[in-house]
């Protein structure tokens, strides 16, 4: 439900932009991330950004960047989801959208207990993330 809510989100900001955003949908393994990257790359118009799902999917994209030549962040900046420390050791650093796991997981488990309890099942917004913006992101590059 989590990547429903966002992919609905990026739908969402994408209309009231010039912008064109595509989905890509990948099942949060290495092997996904980077086959998602690499026909978002190969595309007949690639795109100059990638927000993904999840950290791993984030350096798998980012090796297919490297295997294609591009340059991150000047030919195509990387955006992970959930800053685990393999953000900060993938090089350049990824540029992530944190949260605080430990609350989250204390979130979840709170839900879990309510939820056996009898409350009715749904979503729950427990926090929004920070952007914590590294070397992976950058202005987009110039049409040549």
């Amino acid at each position: 439900m989590h990547t429903h809510i966002r992919d609905l989100a990026f739908v969402d900001e994408m209309r009231g932009t010039d912008l064109v955003g595509r989905v890509e949908r990948a099942d949060f393994t290495p092997e996904a991330g980077a086959a998602a990257t690499r026909a978002l790359l190969t595309a007949p118009e690639p795109v100059t950004a990638v927000v993904f799902d999840n950290d791993v999917m984030a350096l798998a994209g980012l090796g297919v960047a490297h295997e294609l030549g591009l340059r991150v962040p000047q030919d195509l900046s990387i955006v992970a989801w959930d800053d685990s420390p393999l953000c900060e050791a993938a090089f350049p650093q990824l540029t992530a959208l944190s949260h605080d796991v430990t609350s989250y997981g204390a979130h979840v488990a709170r839900r879990l207990f309510e939820r056996m309890e009898g409350a009715p099942h749904g979503s729950f917004l427990d926090a929004t993330p920070a952007l914590k913006v590294r070397g992976s992101t950058g202005p987009a590059p110039s049409a040549a």
